[in-house]
């Protein structure tokens, strides 16, 4: 790993942190106590949170040979340190293989970092489309199930449809799991429809194959159909990124939420709230709120 050698003290010292003895009392020396991490929208407060989020999402060493060089930046406090992998090659993460990844660390008035928010580069399919929003008629699909058998879209026979984008091995879709599979459970007497659908390659994570969601469906994991969509189709129509992403369809077809679950990933009390939500309104005949929400998770592991 080469360092960002023209970068402040304490943004030297984060990156230096992967590869000390002990990286988490590494990166506390250099954060400000009310240090905010910015990932995707999603908004984690104080060290030690801080610490812990980014144990969950990058651990140590995760990144490996990387080559760091500071980017221009017009704003005063700020810095900007982009990634790039040796010769321009991809770098590898949880979330899919790289292009690059930036992070931008605003510092306080005694040069701690009061904030960090990075902003991973994964090349898409060429044929992306924006996600489907609140308001959109969900495209039609039949994908199979773990055991081949074809399983569709029917919005008509359910009084609600969710439709969630998940894996086996993204610690954000892990990390909301329970609370979906709880959320299906409890709304499968009023007419609910889960759908889970895998579209990441397993040539990218083998965890994705259908052996291993097999597995997790017989142990009694999900509450609804686990679908392989091993062409990518659907996600690409759907304009899905993330592992996790949800989208509630009402009866009609059309798309009445779409984003995250609930609000924080490391906060179970949330209990999906945003989803619930969003399925109070659509039985009740209203337009929820929020409607459209930031998904936060892994990216989609392409195949291109």
């Amino acid at each position: 790993m080469t360092y960002p050698d023209k970068a402040p003290a304490s943004v030297r010292g984060w990156f230096a942190a992967e590869k000390s003895a002990d990286p988490a009392a590494g990166m506390r020396a250099v954060l400000a106590p009310d240090v905010v991490f910015d990932f995707g929208g999603r908004r984690t407060q104080g060290v030690d949170n801080v610490v812990m989020i980014v144990g969950l999402m990058m651990p140590a060493g995760w990144l490996g040979e990387v080559e760091w060089r500071v980017l221009p930046v017009a704003t005063d406090g700020k810095v900007t340190v982009r990634g790039v992998g040796p010769g321009g090659a991809p770098l590898p993460s949880p979330g899919g293989p790289m292009g690059a990844i930036d992070f931008t660390f605003t510092l306080d008035a005694v040069g701690l970092i009061s904030e960090i928010a990075p902003q991973p580069h994964h090349p898409e399919p060429e044929d992306m489309i924006q996600p489907l929003r609140p308001g959109d008629t969900a495209p039609a699909f039949e994908l199979p199930d773990v055991d081949g058998a074809e399983v569709a879209l029917r919005p008509e026979e359910s009084r609600a449809t969710v439709v969630v984008f998940t894996c086996n091995h993204c610690p954000f879709s892990l990390g909301w799991h329970d609370r979906v599979q709880q959320a299906a459970r409890d709304y499968a007497a009023r007419g609910v429809r889960f759908l889970h659908i895998n579209p990441n390659d397993p040539a990218v994570n083998p965890k994705d194959g259908v052996e291993h969601s097999r597995k997790r469906v017989v142990e009694g994991e999900f509450a609804g159909p686990y679908l392989v969509d091993e062409g990518q189709a659907v996600a690409r129509r759907w304009g899905a990124r993330h592992t996790p992403e949800v989208f509630v369809v009402d009866e009609r077809g059309t798309v009445a939420y779409h984003g995250a679950p609930d609000a924080d990933v490391a906060d179970d009390s949330l209990n999906a709230g945003w989803l619930r939500g969003a399925l109070e309104h659509v039985l009740a005949g209203t337009a929820p709120d929020p409607a459209d929400t930031q998904p936060v998770g892994c990216s989609i592991k392409w195949n291109r």
